[in-house]
């Protein structure tokens, strides 16, 4: 095995996003919300309906390039304005792993003059070198594995296969390599819907006996 990995369902980010705004409600009150993008999108801008916070903004952080492997170190993409001075700024993501993408974003939104900022994320690895002030659910380091957010499953399954298949694979072989390499347990249906996906944009091809996989 390679690493685990496990697919997460709608109604646990609708849970921990619950969990989160409770957390949030009794520790801060923020004017500003800021979305780490790609991950941090979605829970910001359901947080920022349940809070109702229109002013809601994204930062780009990379550090994660091929599905669970760190490209390098954690790069800030700086937008062209981003205006917080006096304000209390609420920073999201969806998790905290290596915590890298959250410290570069905090150093940087500190440094626009902030009265108060505070860091959230649904999901905290202990090991992480960044604990958030709120966050969901704590995931023990121990027990670390790869969280394929509804909004990453296409990106994910691309990497976790070309990662798992060399060759021509049927639909079923392909579900037990990710089974036996990542433990991930993927119903025959949302396979199959994400390998027609990937037909559709060029990254897998059909072969005379299933699934051409480069």
């Amino acid at each position: 095995m390679q690493f685990r990995a496990r697919l997460v369902e709608w109604d646990e980010v609708v849970k921990w996003c619950e969990i989160l705004r409770g957390e949030i409600v009794r520790g801060f009150n923020p004017d500003y919300i800021i979305g780490l993008s790609r991950g941090g999108l979605v829970p910001a801008r359901i947080l920022s309906d349940s809070l109702l916070i229109k002013d809601l903004f994204t930062l780009k952080t990379e550090h994660w390039g091929m599905t669970a492997n760190v490209d390098g170190q954690a790069v800030l993409k700086k937008p062209d304005s981003l205006n917080v001075s006096g304000r209390r700024v609420l920073i999201i993501d969806d998790i905290t792993d290596t915590g890298e993408s959250m410290e570069i974003a905090k150093k940087y939104v500190q440094s626009l003059g902030p009265a108060e900022l505070k860091t959230s994320t649904m999901l905290h690895i202990d090991r992480s070198k960044h604990k958030p002030d709120f966050f969901a659910q704590e995931v023990s380091g121990a027990e670390w594995t790869w969280f394929i957010f509804p909004w990453n499953v296409v990106e994910d399954l691309n990497n976790l296969i070309s990662k798992s298949c060399k060759g021509e694979f049927g639909t079923e072989d392909i579900q037990k390599n990710l089974k036996d390499e990542f433990a991930l347990a993927i119903e025959i249906n949302t396979l199959q819907s994400t390998l027609y996906k990937l037909l559709d944009i060029g990254k897998i091809k059909k072969g005379k006996y299933g699934w051409q996989v480069s």
